[in-house]
């Protein structure tokens, strides 16, 4: 559902079954879909065009399914190694079995926690490894660890109970399966331990992804956990995003409401309103309402500053919405969006969480937080 706002005129009503059906099963299993007008079938992929982002394409180009999907395969680079641990293991320490296995990348990932006992993480490579287990070694992407330091500069906000920080792109902000190190919740206990002598117990009150930079509210204190998760399930949490998103908007303000769930692939893609409380595709749970505002900021060439303001959390939710309306971020490549802009490449989607505005879970007093352009869009916008 959409609502224009500005200088496009109201744009005339879908025929019926292209917007207000539900998503039915297909042959594929994906879902019978929603055609959205930028997409376009090429060699079997579903894609933007790649010429003017943000440009419709002729009706009769328009994919059968995919309602805002991508489908195109992908390599995956992340190495896995394997390993049934035998008798002539024993007395090795993970570390060194690790080291045998696959060398300095071995013994790296047993001390950076890539390393897994029957599908459980362990963090000590100095552990003795259990003869009959399984060990499982998840080694980095080719680009290597990442490696989050935190200082006094990336805190927005500190009490008692709550810390805001200023996350950097291409942070990541929790574990991932090869690195129990270079996040921020690891880097946070680190430097709140060297500061404090001790960390108190964290726990993230919202996600950013990886190339989302801008302010992440983590609590420190467990009495703050269950007014927070409430604040932002409620919808009471107002937060503001900025984007740079390709092509030129016709529109100044506008707010769309869509479904939001898993296909039966597993990936997030957009489903019609209607189909919202209907079984996804592939089973475990129901589509779920995603409703945002975005507002043009500033044109610029070939691309604009959207201002954003999410009134459901939903997973990618913002990146989605934008894509679905032709529009994906920059850097976005696994939405849609360019890989590079004014002949720069970048390093990923170009999102940015500016502003964060909520009650304090304890105190009670509104907290109104702001989080400055980093240095890319700055130099982008400039």
């Amino acid at each position: 559902t959409l609502v224009r706002g500005g200088r496009s005129p109201p744009q005339p009503s879908p025929q019926a079954g292209e917007w207000g059906n539900p998503v039915s099963p297909d042959s594929s299993g994906e879902g019978a879909a929603l055609p959205n007008p930028l997409l376009r079938e090429r060699r079997g992929e579903t894609r933007f065009p790649h010429t003017r982002p943000g440009r419709a394409v002729p009706s009769q180009a328009l994919p059968r399914a995919g309602y805002f999907q991508i489908r195109r395969r992908v390599k995956n680079t992340r190495m896995r190694i394997t390993h049934a641990i035998a008798a002539e293991d024993a007395g090795l320490t993970l570390g060194e079995l690790a080291a045998r296995l696959a060398g300095a990348a071995g013994a790296a990932a047993a001390a950076r926690g890539g390393a897994w006992l029957d599908g459980r993480r362990v963090t000590d490579p100095n552990a003795p490894v259990p003869v009959g287990a399984m060990l499982t070694l998840r080694l980095p992407p080719p680009n290597g660890y990442a490696e989050v330091t935190l200082g006094e500069e990336d805190v927005a906000y500190e009490d008692p109970w709550l810390i805001v920080l200023h996350k950097r792109a291409g942070w990541y902000i929790g574990a991932t399966p090869w690195d129990a190190c270079g996040n921020v919740l690891a880097a946070l206990r680190r430097y709140l331990a060297a500061r404090d002598s001790a960390a108190p117990p964290l726990h993230l009150a919202h996600q950013l992804d990886r190339d989302t930079s801008g302010l992440l509210l983590v609590s420190k204190a467990p009495a703050a956990n269950a007014a927070l998760q409430a604040a932002f399930a409620r919808g009471d949490v107002t937060k503001t995003y900025y984007c740079l998103c390709a092509g030129a908007p016709e529109w100044s303000t506008i707010d769309l409401r869509t479904g939001h769930g898993r296909s039966a692939g597993g990936r997030w893609r957009l489903y019609p309103l209607e189909a919202v409380g209907t079984e996804l595709p592939g089973g475990g749970g129901r589509v779920r309402e995603a409703h945002s505002t975005f507002c043009v900021a500033q044109l610029l060439r070939d691309a604009a500053l959207v201002v954003a303001t999410p009134h459901t959390g939903r997973t990618h939710q913002i990146r989605l919405h934008l894509a679905h309306l032709g529009h994906p971020l920059l850097g976005d490549v696994r939405y849609g969006g360019p890989a590079s802009y004014a002949g720069q490449p970048l390093p990923g989607h170009l999102l940015h969480a500016a502003e964060l505005r909520f009650r304090h879970p304890i105190t009670g007093a509104m907290l109104a937080l702001a989080s400055p352009q980093p240095p890319l869009f700055a130099a982008l916008l400039r």
